[in-house]
Protein backbone atom coordinates (compact mmCIF):
# COMPACT_ATOMS: atom_id res chain seq x y z
CA UNK A 1 0.00 0.00 0.00
CA UNK A 2 1.19 3.52 -0.77
CA UNK A 3 2.41 5.51 2.25
CA UNK A 4 0.81 8.69 0.87
CA UNK A 5 -2.63 7.11 1.16
CA UNK A 6 -2.01 6.27 4.82
CA UNK A 7 -1.99 9.87 6.10
CA UNK A 8 -5.02 12.04 5.41
CA UNK A 9 -4.62 15.78 5.20
CA UNK A 10 -6.11 16.39 8.64
CA UNK A 11 -3.56 14.03 10.21
CA UNK A 12 -0.76 15.71 8.28
CA UNK A 13 -1.81 19.14 9.61
CA UNK A 14 -2.22 17.83 13.17
CA UNK A 15 1.23 16.24 13.18
CA UNK A 16 2.79 19.36 11.64
CA UNK A 17 1.38 21.52 14.44
CA UNK A 18 2.37 18.93 17.03
CA UNK A 19 5.92 19.01 15.68
CA UNK A 20 5.91 22.79 16.14
CA UNK A 21 4.63 22.56 19.73
CA UNK A 22 7.10 19.80 20.61
CA UNK A 23 9.87 21.90 19.07
CA UNK A 24 9.13 24.68 21.55
CA UNK A 25 8.98 22.19 24.44
CA UNK A 26 12.38 20.85 23.41
CA UNK A 27 13.99 24.15 24.43
CA UNK A 28 13.41 23.26 28.09
CA UNK A 29 16.44 21.45 29.58
CA UNK A 30 15.95 17.82 30.63
CA UNK A 31 12.63 17.65 28.78
CA UNK A 32 14.30 18.38 25.46
CA UNK A 33 15.59 14.92 24.62
CA UNK A 34 12.20 13.21 24.60
CA UNK A 35 10.27 16.07 23.01
CA UNK A 36 12.90 16.65 20.34
CA UNK A 37 12.84 12.98 19.34
CA UNK A 38 9.04 13.09 19.15
CA UNK A 39 9.21 16.26 17.05
CA UNK A 40 11.69 14.63 14.66
CA UNK A 41 9.44 11.55 14.43
CA UNK A 42 6.46 13.72 13.49
CA UNK A 43 8.60 15.66 11.00
CA UNK A 44 9.76 12.48 9.32
CA UNK A 45 6.28 10.97 9.22
CA UNK A 46 4.81 14.07 7.57
CA UNK A 47 7.62 14.50 5.05
CA UNK A 48 7.68 10.82 4.06
CA UNK A 49 3.93 10.30 3.73
CA UNK A 50 2.87 13.75 2.54
CA UNK A 51 2.17 12.55 -0.98
CA UNK A 52 0.64 15.16 -3.24
CA UNK A 53 -1.14 17.01 -0.45
CA UNK A 54 -0.44 20.67 0.15
CA UNK A 55 0.58 21.24 3.76
CA UNK A 56 -0.78 24.53 5.08
CA UNK A 57 1.39 24.15 8.21
CA UNK A 58 4.62 23.50 6.27
CA UNK A 59 6.37 26.49 7.82
CA UNK A 60 5.51 25.36 11.32
CA UNK A 61 6.64 21.83 10.50
CA UNK A 62 10.12 23.01 9.51
CA UNK A 63 10.25 25.52 12.38
CA UNK A 64 9.40 22.73 14.81
CA UNK A 65 12.21 20.56 13.46
CA UNK A 66 14.65 23.48 13.72
CA UNK A 67 13.57 24.24 17.28
CA UNK A 68 13.99 20.58 18.21
CA UNK A 69 17.52 20.64 16.81
CA UNK A 70 18.36 23.79 18.75
CA UNK A 71 16.89 22.21 21.89
CA UNK A 72 19.09 19.15 21.50
CA UNK A 73 22.16 21.31 20.95
CA UNK A 74 21.37 23.40 24.02
CA UNK A 75 20.95 20.24 26.05
CA UNK A 76 24.34 18.99 24.83
CA UNK A 77 26.02 22.30 25.73
CA UNK A 78 24.47 22.30 29.20
CA UNK A 79 25.54 18.68 29.75
CA UNK A 80 29.09 19.51 28.61
CA UNK A 81 29.28 22.53 30.94
CA UNK A 82 28.07 20.45 33.88
CA UNK A 83 30.52 17.65 33.06
CA UNK A 84 33.41 20.13 32.83
CA UNK A 85 32.38 21.72 36.11
CA UNK A 86 32.38 18.32 37.80
CA UNK A 87 35.72 17.26 36.35
CA UNK A 88 37.59 20.55 36.84
CA UNK A 89 35.44 22.07 39.55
Amino acid sequence: MNAAADMPKSEMLRRSLRCFALGWWSLIPLVSIVTALLAFADFRAVVVSKGGHWNAARGRLFAGACLAGVGLLLNLVIAAIIALAIVFG
